[in-house]
C-alpha cells in the first residue's frame, strides 16, 4: 500500500496498489545486487502524488560513509506520457542542509501511460550523516519560484533502509574533494570486482579489481591523491598500489577497470575485510568511503565456470578448470590441470595470453607453469580454447590442498603519465539528472593528472581455482579408446595441422635375442587435405603396456620436411621393447602427445588401443605401401675364380597397393645369410624403389667372398625390412628362406 506524504496542492489518497517495479539499470560492476526483484506491493510504503493515479516513491537506498545511493520509482497512472525531466529530487538532512542528487545512469525521462520506471541517483554527503535524518525532496521545476522549485513532498530514507539490506554495490567519491579545479559534477563510482589472494616471489598479495565509472560530464583520470588500502577485522591497514589502469582517461558515463595490488601478511583474516579510499590532508588521513570485500573474495572449484575477469565490456567469456590429475613419482608430485576458456557471448572475443602457477602451503611457495601452444587470436561465439598446465610439486604436497592461479600476461604500466581529459557535455543530463538547484549542467574539461603509486607487473591474476577433487592420473593403457588400423587418428590438440590426417598403417615387432631387446616398427600415413604445402609434423608418441610402462617412438633418421596438397606421405617410427617372454597380450596404448608447448611433461593429444600385428605365415608379405608375393625360392652356392658365393633365387610379384609418396628415406630390404651354427655369413641390401630396386619376376640375391669352411648345408636366409633410426638400425623379420 502507498501512503501519501504531505504535498503542496495535491489531493490525498489512502492506498494504491503498486504494480511490478522496473529493474534498475546500472553500468557498474556488482550493480546486479541493486537489480534484484522487489515485491509487487509494499505495505505502508510512502509516496508523493502528483495526481490521483501518479506518484513518486523510494525503491531502494544505501548509505555509505560519504554518499547516499537511492532509486526513485515514477509511477504513471495516466493515459498519457509523463516526463521526469519536469521534476527533480534532492537530499535534505535534519539540519536543513540540501545536497544535489545526480542521476547515476543514462536513460530517457519519458514514462508511458500505465507504466513505471526506476531512476537511480547518488548524492555526496559529509561524514556522519544518519539515515534517520535524511529525506529525498521531490519537486517540480517552477521558474516563478525564488529557488525555481515547487516542492511536492519528501520521502524518508529510513523507510527503505532496513536491517540486513544489500550492501551498496559502489562507493561514489566526489573528485573535487581532491582537486578543486575540477567540475562540480566530477565524481567516480567505484564498484568491487573479484579479489584473489596469490603468492609471488614468496610473498602474499591481494589483487582486487575495481570498476571506476565516470558519473560526471567530463573525462577524468583517477587522481594521484586518491589512495586505497585494505583494512582487516583487527584494524590492520595494508596500503594498496594500482597495478594497472591508473593512467586511463575515463569518458563520461563510461567505466574502466583498475587493478589494485596489496602486499598482505600470510595470516591476514579475510572475514570482515574492507577496501577504504582516503586522501592525505597534510599528515592526516581523511577517509572518503569504504567497500566491504565479503562478496569480492573469490576462489573457484573444479568444474565450475566463472566469468573471465580480464574481458572487455560486451564480451561474455568464461574460464573453467575442467580437470586436475596427478601422479606421485620419485621426483615429486606431477600434476596437470586443464583450463577451458569459452566464448558464451554473441561477439568475437580475443584469446588472452595465459600462464599459471600452483600455490601451496602458507609459506608463499609456488611453481610456475606455461602452455605455449599456438592458438587463433580470437574466439568466435560458442568456441573454446583449452590450456594445459603441468608442474611438479614437492614430494608430500597434497594436490587437493593446492590452488591454481591463472595469470593474464599484460604490458607493464608506466604509472607516471600526466594528462587531461578533453570530453565535455552540456545541457541537462537524462531524466532528472539536473536534480540539483539549477536546471542545466555545463560540463568542463577535466584536468586531473594521475601519477599514482602504480605497480609495474608483467601479468595479473584473473582466477584462482581450488584443486580439491583432483584425481590420480590413470595410465594411458586404461584410458585408450578403440582404434581400427588404417583409420584417422582423432588427435585432440594442436600437434597436427587441421588440414592433415594421420593414420597408423602398420605395427610390427621383431625379436633381437642377441641384442637384449625387440623392436616395434610403426608406419604412419599423413595426408594433406589442404590447398597449400604444409610442414610434415614430427609426431611425439609412445607405446604404453598394460603395466603403465611407456616406450618412446623414434622417428626414422631422415624424412621429408614438407607435404604437398592432395598427397600422402609415409613416415616410420621404431620402439625399443623389452625382450621378455611372449605373452597372450600384445596390446598397447598408442599415446600421441605434445611436449613442446608446455613447460614440463607433455599433453596427450589422443590415446588409442593398438596391438602388434602377427607376422605373415603365407607367401604374401606386406611392407606398406607394397605387397610382395613370393611364388618360388631356392638357395644354392656357386664357385668361380676361387670364390664361393651363396645364391638366393626368388620369383616374386611386387604391387604398389597405395599411391603414397615414398622417397630415399623409405625402409630398405636386407637379406641376411645365417649358417647352421647361427652365425651371420653375410648380408645383401636391396630396395623397393630407385636404381636396382626389386621388381616383379625373377630375383637373384648373392653373397660372395665366402671361405671354404663357410660353405655348408643348412643355410637360412632371413629377409628383413630395415629402417634407420636415431637409436640405430631397426629391423623387422619378413620371411625366412631355407
Amino acid at each position: 500500500m502507498i501512503r501519501q506524504l504531505t504535498s503542496i496542492g495535491l489531493r490525498s489518497k489512502n492506498s494504491l496498489k503498486q504494480t511490478s517495479l522496473a529493474v534498475l539499470l546500472t553500468g557498474s560492476l556488482l550493480a546486479a545486487s541493486w537489480a534484484a526483484p522487489v515485491p509487487s506491493a509494499h505495505a505502508a510504503s510512502e509516496g508523493v502524488f502528483i495526481s490521483k493515479d501518479s506518484y513518486f516513491m523510494l525503491n531502494r537506498a544505501s548509505l555509505s560513509s560519504s554518499s547516499l545511493q537511492f532509486s526513485v520509482l515514477f509511477h504513471n497512472g495516466e493515459n498519457q506520457t509523463l516526463d521526469f525531466n519536469k521534476y527533480g529530487v534532492r537530499v535534505t538532512d535534519g539540519a536543513g542542509h540540501s545536497y544535489t542528487a545526480n542521476l547515476s545512469e543514462k536513460k530517457s525521462g519519458i514514462v508511458n501511460g500505465g507504466q513505471e520506471e526506476s531512476f537511480r541517483f547518488y548524492a555526496n554527503l559529509p561524514t556522519g550523516e544518519n539515515a534517520a535524518d535524511l529525506k529525498v525532496d521531490v519537486f517540480r521545476w517552477d521558474y516563478n519560484k525564488s529557488d525555481f522549485m515547487n516542492h511536492l513532498g519528501e520521502l524518508p530514507i529510513a523507510s527503505v533502509i532496513q536491517d540486513g539490506q544489500l550492501e551498496a554495490p559502489e562507493e561514489i567519491i566526489s573528485l573535487r574533494t581532491l582537486d578543486s579545479t575540477l567540475a562540480n559534477d566530477a565524481s567516480l563510482a567505484f564498484g568491487l570486482g573479484q579479489s584473489v589472494r596469490v603468492t609471488e616471489n614468496g610473498k602474499w598479495y591481494m589483487y582486487t579489481q575495481v570498476a571506476a565509472k565516470n558519473l560526471g560530464s567530463s573525462s577524468v583520470k583517477v587522481p594521484a591523491g586518491l589512495l586505497a588500502r585494505l583494512v582487516d577485522a583487527n584494524g590492520m591497514k595494508y596500503t594498496a598500489t594500482v597495478a594497472s589502469g591508473a593512467d586511463t582517461a575515463i569518458l563520461p558515463n563510461q567505466s574502466d577497470t583498475l587493478t589494485l595490488k596489496t602486499l598482505i601478511s600470510k595470516g591476514m583474516p579475510t572475514s570482515g575485510l574492507t577496501l577504504e579510499y582516503y586522501y592525505l590532508n597534510q599528515s592526516e588521513d581523511v577517509s572518503l568511503g569504504t567497500l566491504s570485500m565479503n562478496s569480492s573474495l573469490n576462489t573457484v572449484a573444479l568444474g565450475v565456470k566463472q566469468s573471465y575477469a580480464g574481458q572487455q565490456d560486451g564480451e561474455n567469456v568464461t574460464a573453467k578448470a575442467s580437470s586436475s590429475t596427478y601422479s606421485i613419482q620419485a621426483d615429486g608430485v606431477h600434476v596437470q590441470t586443464v583450463v577451458t576458456l569459452s566464448n558464451d557471448g554473441d561477439v568475437v572475443a580475443p584469446v588472452p595470453s595465459l600462464a599459471a602457477s600452483y600455490q601451496f602451503g602458507d609459506s608463499g611457495s609456488s611453481v610456475s607453469s606455461t602452455d605455449n601452444s599456438t592458438r587463433s587470436g580470437f574466439l568466435a561465439p560458442k568456441e573454446t580454447a583449452t590450456y594445459y598446465f603441468n608442474a611438479t610439486l614437492p614430494t608430500g604436497i597434497d594436490p587437493n590442498a593446492a590452488q591454481l592461479v591463472l595469470w593474464q600476461k599484460a604490458a607493464a604500466s608506466t604509472g607516471s603519465t600526466t594528462g587531461s581529459g578533453t570530453t565535455t557535455t552540456t545541457g541537462s543530463t537524462g531524466s532528472g539528472s539536473t536534480a540539483g538547484n539549477s536546471g542545466a549542467t555545463t560540463g568542463t574539461t577535466g584536468t586531473t593528472g594521475s601519477t599514482g603509486t602504480t605497480g609495474t607487473t608483467g601479468q595479473q591474476p584473473v582466477a584462482v581455482f581450488v584443486l580439491k577433487g583432483a584425481s590420480v592420473a590413470q595410465n594411458g593403457f586404461t584410458t585408450a579408446v578403440d582404434y581400427e588400423l588404417g583409420t584417422k587418428l582423432a588427435l585432440g590438440s594442436s600437434v597436427v595441422n587441421p588440414n592433415l590426417d594421420v593414420s597408423l598403417i602398420e605395427l610390427h615387432a621383431h625379436e633381437n635375442d642377441d641384442l637384449g631387446y625387440k623392436t616395434a616398427i610403426a608406419k604412419y600415413k599423413i595426408t594433406n587435405n589442404g590447398t597449400s604445402t604444409l610442414a610434415l609434423p614430427d609426431l611425439q608418441n609412445e607405446l604404453i603396456d598394460n603395466k603403465g610402462n611407456a616406450y618412446t617412438g623414434s622417428r626414422q633418421s631422415a624424412a621429408a620436411t614438407q607435404i604437398a596438397p592432395g598427397s600422402s606421405y609415409v613416415v616410420s617410427y621404431s620402439y625399443l621393447l623389452p625382450n621378455k617372454e611372449t605373452t597372450e597380450d600384445d596390446s598397447f596404448a598408442l599415446n600421441v602427445y605434445d611436449d613442446k608447448s608446455v613447460s614440463e611433461g607433455n599433453v596427450s593429444a589422443g590415446t588409442f588401443k593398438v596391438a602388434l600385428q602377427g607376422e605373415e605365415t603365407g607367401d604374401t608379405i606386406a611392407i606398406y605401401p607394397f605387397s610382395l608375393k613370393v611364388n618360388d625360392s631356392s638357395i644354392g652356392w656357386t664357385y668361380s675364380g676361387g670364390t664361393y658365393s651363396y645364391v638366393l633365387q626368388l620369383d616374386m610379384d611386387i604391387t604398389h597397393e597405395d599411391q603414397v609418396i615414398i622417397d630415399s628415406n623409405f625402409s630398405k630390404i636386407q637379406f641376411e645369410m645365417v649358417d647352421s651354427l647361427g652365425r651371420i655369413v653375410g648380408t645383401q641390401d636391396a630396395s623397393l624403389m630407385g636404381t636396382g630396386k626389386l621388381t616383379s619376376g625373377s630375383q637373384r640375391v648373392s653373397i660372395s667372398g665366402l671361405k671354404n669352411e663357410q660353405v655348408q648345408t643348412g643355410v637360412i636366409v632371413n629377409m628383413y625390412e630395415v629402417i634407420d633410426t636415431p637409436n640405430g638400425t631397426a629391423k623387422r623379420l619378413l620371411k625366412q628362406f631355407k
